[in-house]
């Protein structure tokens, strides 16, 4: 593998910091909280070779599945740059992957706001849509 892991990790929160994002470190990852949501970002090996970063904001819980859902959720998929909008076991996430071994700054702060900023959005679309609960919601 080009980068380790904990190399990564490290890079990505020297990036954090350096751009002023508050943040928590937790369980191997960086918590970054925008309003009801929040992007988790973390660094794994990925084919043995690379080092990728995830970047997963939890949208929705406590949702079922629907056909309307998942037309939404494919509707996103087509428009958002950022990210890929999901349900997983009554959960709607957004997530979106960095290649982690030569890592931009730019280019993390960009996905991690724009991440936030979208999730944040969708949360209260969704959740008038569909029901479910936020992630700040579910925190209480």
């Amino acid at each position: 593998m080009a980068t380790q892991v904990s190399e990564v990790e490290q890079r990505v929160v020297e990036i954090l910091k350096g751009a002023g994002y508050p943040f928590a470190q937790e369980e191997g990852r960086c918590r970054v909280e925008r309003g009801s949501t929040a992007v988790f970002v973390s660094a794994h090996a990925w084919q043995d070779r690379y080092t990728i970063i995830e970047l997963v904001c939890p949208v929705l819980n406590g949702v079922d599945l629907s056909e309307d859902l998942l037309k939404r959720l494919n509707e996103l998929n087509e428009k958002l740059y950022f990210g890929k909008a999901y349900w997983r076991n009554r959960e709607v996430w957004i997530a979106h992957n960095l290649l982690g071994d030569h890592l931009d700054s730019d280019e993390l702060i960009a996905s991690v706001g724009m991440m936030a900023v979208v999730a944040d959005h969708l949360d209260d679309e969704l959740k008038a849509r569909f029901g479910g609960q936020r992630w700040r919601e579910a925190q209480r």
